[in-house]
């Protein structure tokens, strides 16, 4: 079984900072991508403290 790395938090920080930019020059959905990413920062943060067993 792999174990998946997940990115740390000021990456994707400055993931939703880039989608928000994005979202000038580009399409404006690009607001809804930064938010989504945002809102999963908290997710990524607790998730050491409460780690979980894998299903086999």
């Amino acid at each position: 079984m792999k174990t998946v790395k997940v990115p740390r938090p000021m990456r994707m920080v400055w993931g939703s900072l880039v989608a928000y930019w994005l979202s000038g020059v580009i399409n404006p959905a690009f607001v809804a991508i930064a938010v989504m990413i945002i809102l999963f920062i908290p997710v990524l943060i607790a998730d050491p403290y409460f780690p979980t067993q894998p299903d086999e």
